[in-house]
């Protein structure tokens, strides 16, 4: 009998050893891992190649008037964000910005309001022609990081263009329901981006 219950107990151990050691290495073996989509993808860049250094490059598309617009929209944008609560640098920022959203708006008037439908299909593909060289892109990215660094709210720009500029600036807080100054501050010193508090 002792030898019987001696032999159970032996298999019992052996057995829950066996099937915990097998579950541990299950449960803490490194697998490779898989692809999600979710996660951003890397690819080497090749900085010698011709689309890589045009889309550095300040390359508009030669019409004078547009370009002297983009490198007004540039030159203060950098300065905004530098100096974000200088009024006359902002005043002028937002100058600059109401007359290249408003080029914009000249070629293709339903982007302004939002409307486009698939009539305007040659108006928008003259509007993507005109600002979609590599110094729009740049216009882009220096109005998106002056954004990030000023505060504007929905009476900055006016109507006409707010859309186009919210667009453009990736800045929702110029097209959205009326905000107070009290919450422009609190989103200035809380929200997503650094922005500077200049008292609004």
């Amino acid at each position: 009998m002792g030898a019987a219950r001696f032999a159970v107990t032996v298999t019992a151990v052996l057995l829950a050893g066996f099937f915990g050691t097998s579950w541990l290495l299950r449960a803490f073996t490194v697998r490779p891992l898989q692809p999600d989509p979710r996660l951003p993808s890397f690819h080497h860049v090749d900085t010698e190649s011709p689309q890589y250094r045009l889309e550095q490059s300040s390359v508009g598309d030669g019409d004078a008037v547009r370009d002297r617009l983009r490198n007004e929209v540039l030159d203060y944008a950098k300065a905004l964000a530098d100096d974000p609560c200088n009024t006359i640098l902002k005043a002028s920022y937002i100058k600059a910005v109401v007359a290249y959203a408003r080029a914009w708006i000249s070629i293709a008037p339903c982007i302004g309001i939002r409307s486009c439908t698939s009539f305007d299909v040659a108006e928008l593909d003259r509007a993507r022609q005109a600002f979609g060289t590599p110094l729009d892109h740049r216009v882009r990215d220096a109005m998106q990081r002056a954004h990030a660094r000023a505060t504007f709210g929905t009476g900055d720009f006016p109507q006409e263009t707010a859309r186009l500029v919210a667009d453009l600036a990736a800045d929702d807080a110029i097209d959205s329901a009326p905000q107070t100054r009290a919450f422009r501050r609190v989103t200035a010193q809380f929200g997503n981006a650094v922005r500077a508090d200049c008292g609004r």
